[in-house]
């Protein structure tokens, strides 16, 4: 894993955004998913500037979204579909077909897993994957001690994460479960990206760099393979 250090937010959604940019330069199709939340907010920003910039053309990659609460639909202002369609998707010149998020209404959640899973192995497996870490080391919705086999699957929140959630919402709501790629998912990924930062994200900053590999900390179970690259501000690496 290679830890990259930038001195603020800005600098460091920039950095992303340049390496994303210069990944798609490669790789007109890749298959790409983004995290939702605060994190890549920033990143997406840049993103879009440099589309309208024709810096970069994603016509023709290929999205997949990482996690979804259950019981949120794309019209609920906190979901991850809302966040990434309003902050990137519909911002950017992408066929729709071409973009594949979890329902957080589905009927059948199993039925819901496999269809995702189906979209990434027809796409022929994710090439470029931008996480965020949890305050508990949380990646998508594979909370503490998630299996690390697992591909697209349902979560049973962390009280942690419940509790974090509520600054996504308008109004309180009563989040259980998540839908989220797998780990394995994850680690199949071709190249990972892990971003952090300001300094209430310098305790799981410093674990993720410094524990041994183990599902109580998911954030450190994608240190050992093969393109992982961790951006970080100076804030969120204050302890290391």
């Amino acid at each position: 894993m290679e830890l990259i250090t930038k001195k603020d937010y800005d600098e460091l959604s920039k950095a992303v955004g340049d390496f994303v940019i210069d990944y798609v330069g490669k790789k007109p199709d890749s298959l790409i998913c983004f995290a939702g939340g605060d994190t890549p907010l920033g990143l997406l920003k840049y993103l879009v500037e440099a589309v309208n910039e024709n810096k970069v053309d994603l016509s023709k990659c290929r999205f997949v979204g990482l996690d979804e609460w259950v019981g949120l639909g794309r019209d609920v202002k906190g979901s991850c579909q809302e966040m990434l369609y309003n902050n990137f998707y519909d911002l950017i010149p992408v066929p729709k077909e071409q973009v594949c998020f979890f329902d957080g209404l589905a009927k059948d959640l199993n039925e819901e897993c496999r269809r995702v899973d189906s979209f990434i192995s027809d796409n022929g497996n994710l090439d470029l994957i931008v996480l965020g870490i949890g305050m508990n080391g949380h990646i998508g919705f594979n909370e503490p001690n998630v299996p690390a086999d697992t591909y697209c699957h349902i979560v049973d929140l962390d009280p942690i994460t419940k509790e974090v959630s509520v600054k996504y919402f308008d109004t309180a709501l009563d989040v259980k479960q998540g839908l989220s790629l797998g780990m394995k998912t994850i680690l199949e990924a071709d190249t990972i990206i892990l971003m952090a930062d300001s300094e209430r994200k310098a305790d799981i900053v410093y674990k993720t760099v410094h524990s041994e590999k183990t599902p109580e900390i998911p954030s450190t179970m994608v240190k050992d393979a093969q393109k992982v690259y961790f951006f970080i501000d100076e804030a969120a690496g204050k302890l290391l």
